[in-house]
């Protein structure tokens, strides 16, 4: 009877996640924001919208082959499943929980190839750094793009923040109280712990040897080329998946390229603001189409709904796809180590 229920949890959970996570991100809209992103839907030729699932799909599979890379250095070669299972669990994680996808990401892979959690992290850790740079030049591109409108793009700013703060909720003084506790109580904490608890020191020294060996792997590969590779593949696919959704409808199909690439940056910068991008990616989307498609509109009313409608249809089916393919790997994940448990008995 026991067995049977956490069989079947370990399939209810991850449904009612799935479930969970949607209503989050519909709750997070506004009216005009769903009434808008209805009627797109409606409108939208949903080829595009597939290529751009199978694009990102494609740069997903490219990550994961990418940590392989950085891991062989460190003397482990973990299968490209359980690198891409791991991959989307992490990304599942960043949405529930800001910043948790990495550690999540590391944890999986420890416990489906015992890859040390550090030096996993570690290998984690690099592969940002890299992607930094890699943002830094498209954003490089994107400015070349429109050298002439540089001026008129950053005061979208005060646009953006406009249509914010019209649904923001007041501030409350008291969390900023009990965060600030709490980071007290964690500093105070953790010294207590290095001074007093060897135990604690000896597995934290540990810890940052291993996370150091991480970093530095990446320097340490003979497959660098083919690392690269995969590093300009999953860039590439990152702007195709969302250039090609400007094809499905009329009024964006229609645009030039600087209007893609500014998008591109301002919904990725969307992201890093907000965890997920709720709410955000939308509205940057939006504000940088509206400025090309009609900047009278934009200085005088604000962000065309149809805009912010465009943006919460790139945004949905990205995150969608990650939810779709992440629950999937969580499932499969909790079905492989099952199968270890058994054969370690």
């Amino acid at each position: 009877m026991k067995k049977i229920i956490i069989n079947t949890l370990k399939i209810v959970i991850p449904v009612l996640l799935g479930i969970y996570i949607s209503w989050y991100f519909w709750s997070s809209f506004d009216e005009e924001q769903k009434d808008q992103f209805i009627l797109v839907f409606k409108q939208a030729d949903y080829f595009w919208v597939f290529l751009a699932l199978i694009i990102g799909f494609t740069s997903h599979l490219s990550r994961a082959i990418r940590w392989k890379y950085a891991l062989k250095p460190l003397g482990h070669n973990p299968s490209t499943f359980n690198s891409y299972n791991a991959i989307m669990i992490g990304y599942i994680a960043n949405i529930l929980v800001p910043r948790m996808g990495e550690a999540s990401r590391a944890g999986v892979l420890k416990a489906t190839d015992d890859v040390p959690f550090e030096k996993g992290f570690g290998s984690i850790v690099a592969e940002r750094v890299i992607d930094v740079i890699c943002l830094a030049l498209v954003s490089g591109g994107a400015l070349l793009f429109n050298l002439d409108k540089v001026d008129e793009l950053i005061g979208l700013k005060e646009v953006i923040n406009r249509e914010k703060e019209s649904a923001a909720e007041p501030s409350t003084p008291w969390l900023m109280y009990i965060i600030f506790g709490v980071l007290i109580a964690g500093v105070v904490g953790f010294a207590i712990a290095w001074f007093k608890i060897p135990k604690f020191k000896e597995k934290l020294t540990t810890f940052i040897v291993g996370l150091k060996e991480g970093l530095v792997s990446i320097f340490k590969m003979k497959d660098r080329i083919p690392y690269l590779l995969h590093t300009l593949n999953i860039w590439v696919c990152y702007v195709g998946m969302f250039w090609v959704v400007f094809y499905a409808l009329p009024f964006t199909s229609v645009l030039p390229i600087e209007a893609i690439m500014a998008g591109f940056v301002a919904g990725t910068i969307g992201f890093i603001i907000v965890q997920g991008g709720i709410g955000t990616y939308p509205l940057m989307v939006g504000a940088v189409i509206t400025f090309f498609r009609n900047p009278e509109h934009l200085a005088e009313k604000g962000i065309l709904p149809e805009d912010t409608g465009f943006g919460a249809l790139v945004w949905a089916s990205q995150t969608v796809l990650i939810v779709v393919l992440g629950l999937i790997s969580l499932f499969l994940v909790q079905r492989k180590k099952r199968k270890l448990r058994i054969i370690n008995k």
